[in-house]
């Protein structure tokens, strides 16, 4: 058999990179020639320069803001004096949440108030030199807001970043990076059957503007000195869209337009569960048994032993189906075969433009109609493998006879176009549009064409 092989070109870039991560998963982006680095450490939203200026003194209805429209709440007021306090205003959200306004004489009777904190905001040491201590359902945040003093309780300190930006950095409570979101839950419970302690942190930015947006990350900072990043996205297509763009050992990631390299400090390891990435970067590889309890088999990164399935190795046959039309003419290629990996509708009708590709005039359909079902609803777990041949002829009609994808997630598509035994001396074109069901095909993806034809 004659084995015919395509060529797809790509666009290298040279980005600058800063994780969100420590030093020990810290990456380096090159292209072939060149390597750039730089150190990097968690970011968050809330920077420690000392000449960060402080919001102003912000009202009720700017507070409530924060929640409100996000989820249901009821208002309720203060009949005590929590904190030395006049009383004040207290707001408890539908899923766990309590937002507290404290009011006081004046702002200095409210620094005061202030004052009388321990720095994890669980004691209060009153004026009259009694001692209270507190057990709260969830950890707590204070900021001191005027005459105010503003009470945030929550398992997952979900607007803590928002009341940051608002009110300033609190005076006592669990830490203004504070971020212990529900979707970490399983590893952190996974951890900490494994014996490891474990510290959780707000990332605001991953620093990597090549990424796809994420709702949110977090930084579980365990016993052991390493750090595991967690990246929530959208819904589950847009994760699995973003973790599709890794090349198996994740040393490559393909975006829209580009193509960088990524040359890592330590082994590094991303595991992909619903809308969730995780990325996971070590020497030792000491945690891997723990988080693929939770998430299963990395989708990419640096091999390591793991006794269960690799779902994200599969070979041989995959599940396929496939339309072929004739071609007008050449379009705007000159070289044969060529295949493109296409991701959305919008890459589709981008493709359809750029090579020019016209159905032959004597086939009863249109670019249209033929490819009417390729939604970015399709799109979302499916893609396709565009096929541009060339024939010796045009009694030759080619069909697909298998797909199969190898052990680097390399296609090979088989072709049958042998030459009837009585044919015409004339050259043809096909488009053959190869619908890969059920997984997203990442865009660095070698397709080797294979022609039945001596």
């Amino acid at each position: 058999m004659k084995r015919i092989l395509s060529t797809i070109l790509v666009i290298t870039m040279l980005l600058s990179l800063t994780a969100c991560g420590s030093q020990e998963n810290e990456p380096e982006v090159t292209t072939e020639a060149t390597v750039v680095s730089e150190d990097t450490e968690i970011v968050t939203s809330v920077t420690e320069e000392e000449d960060k200026a402080e919001p102003g003194i912000v009202g009720q209805e700017d507070i409530v803001a924060v929640f409100e429209g996000v989820y249901s709440y009821t208002m309720n007021v203060y009949n005590n004096r929590p904190y030395e306090s006049n009383g004040g205003t207290y707001y408890v959200l539908e899923n766990d949440q309590y937002v507290d306004i404290y009011e006081y004489d004046s702002e200095d009777a409210a620094a005061q108030a202030a004052s009388q904190f321990d720095a994890g905001g669980t004691t209060f040491y009153g004026s009259d030199d009694t001692i209270t201590e507190y057990e709260y359902i969830y950890p707590v945040h204070f900021w001191l807001n005027g005459s105010n003093i503003i009470f945030y309780c929550s398992e997952t300190g979900e607007f803590l970043q928002d009341f940051n930006a608002l009110l300033g950095t609190e005076f006592a409570g669990a830490g203004c990076d504070y971020f212990r979101p529900t979707y970490a839950n399983d590893l952190i419970y996974a951890l900490w059957d494994a014996g490891y302690n474990v510290s959780y942190k707000y990332c605001s930015d991953t620093g990597a503007d090549y990424l796809k947006e994420t709702v949110s990350a977090c930084a579980l900072v365990v016993s052991n000195d390493e750090t595991i990043y967690l990246f929530e996205y959208a819904d589950e297509y847009e994760a699995l869209d973003e973790a599709s763009r890794y090349s198996m050992t994740a040393s490559y990631y393909s975006g829209y337009g580009f193509t960088i390299s990524i040359d890592y400090a330590s082994p590094v390891h991303f595991f992909l569960l619903d809308n969730v990435i995780v990325q996971y970067g070590s020497s030792t590889g000491e945690l891997l048994d723990a988080i693929s309890s939770v998430y299963g088999y990395q989708f990419a990164g640096v091999d390591y032993d793991y006794d269960g399935e690799k779902p994200w190795y599969t070979t041989g046959t995959v599940e396929y189906d496939y339309y072929t039309v004739p071609a007008e003419d050449s379009g705007a290629l000159a070289v044969f075969p060529q295949y493109v990996i296409i991701r959305s509708a919008d890459e589709l009708e981008k493709v359809h433009s750029d090579l020019n590709l016209t159905i032959a005039s004597y086939v009863d359909t249109t670019w249209e109609l033929l490819t009417y079902k390729y939604s970015d609803e399709w799109f979302q777990n499916n893609d396709l493998i565009l096929l541009l041949l060339e024939e010796p002829s045009g009694s030759i009609s080619p069909y697909v006879t298998d797909v199969t994808r190898d052990e680097d997630r390399n296609y090979t598509i088989s072709i049958n176009d042998d030459k009837p035994e009585a044919y015409t001396d004339d050259m043809a074109y096909w488009y053959i549009l190869v619908e890969i069901n059920g997984t997203k095909v990442n865009p660095l993806t070698g397709v080797e064409i294979v022609s039945s034809r001596d």
